[in-house]
Parts: structure tokens; sequence; C-alpha cells
């Protein structure tokens, strides 16, 4: 096709990653932050009682 399309651009692929890069999740804890854990029951019953 000598005349593409231009509206057709989004037809074509970026081009491969060199390299691929893993993700990975961290998860962030309280005791790492140091911050005291909280009890949940105890939490619950000095807010709103028993």
């Amino acid at each position: 096709m000598a005349d593409e399309d231009p509206r057709a651009k989004w037809r074509q692929l970026p081009p491969e990653p060199e390299r691929l890069v893993e993700e990975t999740s961290v998860e962030t804890r309280a005791t790492d932050a140091g911050v005291p854990a909280v009890d949940v029951t105890e939490e619950f019953v000095r807010k709103y009682g028993l």
C-alpha cells in the first residue's frame, strides 16, 4: 500500500523492549516503620465500648 491511512497508526505496535524488567510488590508492615502493632479488638473496645 503506497498511501496508508494516517488513522491506522495505532495499529503499529511499539518496539519490543531490550530487556524484561520484572515487577514485584513489596509489602510494608507497621513493625518495619517502627509503629507499634494494634490489637483490633482492643482498639474497637477503646473507641466504641462493649
